[in-house]
């Protein structure tokens, strides 16, 4: 564990990852749950230096789905970003559903979501929002079999649907790939002792008794 908080604040990743393992690999053996706390420390630093792909190992060894979900969105990953969609579906997560379908921009999605999830009236006003004609007009029949009426429910929103506009997800800039960085000539012990004594300092050795 040593090891591995001197990795953090020295900003060696890969040094700090190893120990991640190894003390992953300890706390099971021992029965311990501590390995979520390491790799979030890791993944934070990892951010924090624009590594990516250690950030993605992090939040999936810590089932970070929100974090992971937010990451591939900002690194432009959709393919990834409509997995995590599927796995929000598979754990039945209404709210992680919705979520991704919201990154992603899948107007679709989210009404099914709501109509699903029994929001009619938000699913009506989403579907005749986004031009989703089939969609309303079924959830339309849905709320007035159960005797509701979708009289009123676009003029709740502020100017109806006039003037309004499409909102997406913005276009990741960089996409998935770690963020360049400077290679660093590291110091060893070895090269310390073979480097060359300072003059002053060797002139002042000999002449202390």
């Amino acid at each position: 564990r040593t090891r591995f908080r001197l990795a953090l604040a020295c900003g060696n990743i890969e040094a700090a990852m190893e120990s991640a393992f190894a003390l992953e690999q300890a706390a099971d053996s021992d029965g311990k749950d501590s390995g979520r706390d390491i790799w979030g420390e890791l993944g934070s630093e990892a951010l924090r230096q624009g590594n990516h792909q250690v950030v993605e190992m992090s939040y999936q060894r810590t089932k970070d789905f929100d974090r992971l979900s937010f990451l591939y969105m900002i690194t432009g990953d959709n393919e990834k970003l409509r997995k995590m969609l599927k796995i929000a579906n598979m754990r039945q997560d209404i709210m992680g559903r919705y979520h991704n379908a919201l990154l992603l921009g899948d107007a679709s999605e989210r009404v099914q979501i709501l109509e699903q999830s029994g929001n009619l009236a938000l699913a009506y006003m989403c579907a005749m929002m986004h031009g989703l004609e089939d969609d309303a007009e079924r959830i339309k029949i849905a709320i007035e079999t159960n005797e509701g009426t979708v009289d009123g429910l676009i003029d709740k929103i502020g100017g109806g649907c006039a003037g309004g506009c499409l909102l997406q997800p913005p276009t990741a800039i960089i996409r998935s790939n770690n963020w360049p960085t400077l290679e660093v000539q590291k110091t060893t012990l070895e090269d310390i002792a073979n480097a060359q004594p300072d003059p002053e300092e060797e002139a002042y050795n000999q002449d202390t008794p």
